[in-house]
């Protein structure tokens, strides 16, 4: 049950964001992808250095940028716009959980590990971030709008 939850929040946590704020999925996938960066890079010393953490410190870093990028660009896009971003913002998720999963305690780890659905993402995790960042690359090309010839 604690694995189910934990796994359909952290897919469905970059859809919440991005139309409870109403921000566009290409800022909330640049703050995703930044966020890993950084808790790649400085996970393990925030872990270090806030012993009281109880090892969440990567996790923090992935997600706090999105979360920043959601409040702090709210209502950037509008509701007519909107409806294009939710499958991008849908599709985010897996790239997200393909992110959070891993660096969860190992007893959380396990208990998403036994919903079939965690399994294959914490399995294909490299293949679905290759694959996903490929996707959403298209589709931040095909959604740009292109200023007319001046």
């Amino acid at each position: 049950m604690l694995g189910d939850i934990i796994l359909y929040l952290t897919l469905a946590l970059p859809l919440i964001l991005g139309v409870g704020f109403r921000v566009s999925f290409s800022h909330l996938f640049f703050s995703l992808m930044a966020g890993e960066l950084l808790g790649r890079y400085f996970g393990h010393d925030l872990d270090a250095v806030a012993r009281t953490s109880g090892g969440y410190g990567e996790i923090l870093l992935v997600l706090l940028p999105m979360f920043a990028t959601a409040y702090l660009l709210r209502f950037t896009v509008s509701k007519r716009r909107l409806m294009i971003h939710l499958v991008p913002l849908a599709v985010m998720g897996i790239i997200c959980a393909a992110f959070v999963l891993p660096v969860l305690p190992e007893f959380l780890r396990e208990a998403v590990r036994s919903v079939w659905l965690g399994e294959v993402i914490l399995t294909m995790n490299r293949a679905i971030v290759g694959g996903m960042v490929a996707i959403q690359l298209v589709a931040l090309w095909l959604m740009h709008r292109r200023d007319a010839a001046k």
